[in-house]
């Protein structure tokens, strides 16, 4: 059974470390959800799991749960376009909100109130097909 990852974030030094847990994730747009009755946004992403120190690299699903969410906005993505797959670079956390940012230019931003933000694996991993390569311009 694989060992499942739990973190929470409640200022922006622990963002970073969800930040680069969930960097490169693969997330369908069909997989978010924000929650106004609840003041919560909900994302599952398949993140790669780095942790492990694995040579092959492994996916797992994960769950992201923001609550104290008083409001999204998006850039750059149709959300009419259920079956868009996005690829997540960073969370960053400033001036009372969270931004998802997504290659090719796409962006959630969550306007924050009082807020926690939750990650958790659920399932099993499975290898995946292809591991992010960075030009860091060397």
């Amino acid at each position: 059974m694989t060992k499942s990852l739990k973190l929470r974030a409640t200022d922006a030094e622990d963002v970073q470390v969800i930040s680069a847990v969930l960097q490169d994730s693969i997330v369908p747009l069909c997989d978010m959800a924000f929650q106004p009755e609840n003041d919560a946004f909900v994302m599952v992403a398949q993140r790669l799991k780095r942790e492990t120190g694995e040579a092959e690299p492994e996916r797992i699903c994960c769950a992201l749960t923001v609550k104290g969410v008083a409001s999204v906005k998006t850039q750059g993505i149709d959300l009419k376009d259920s079956d868009r797959i996005l690829d997540l670079l960073a969370l960053i956390a400033q001036n009372g909100a969270l931004e998802l940012v997504f290659a090719g230019g796409a962006k959630i931003r969550l306007d924050l109130k009082e807020w926690q933000a939750l990650i958790e694996d659920f399932g099993e991993s499975w290898p995946s097909s292809c591991s992010p390569c960075h030009d860091n311009g060397l």
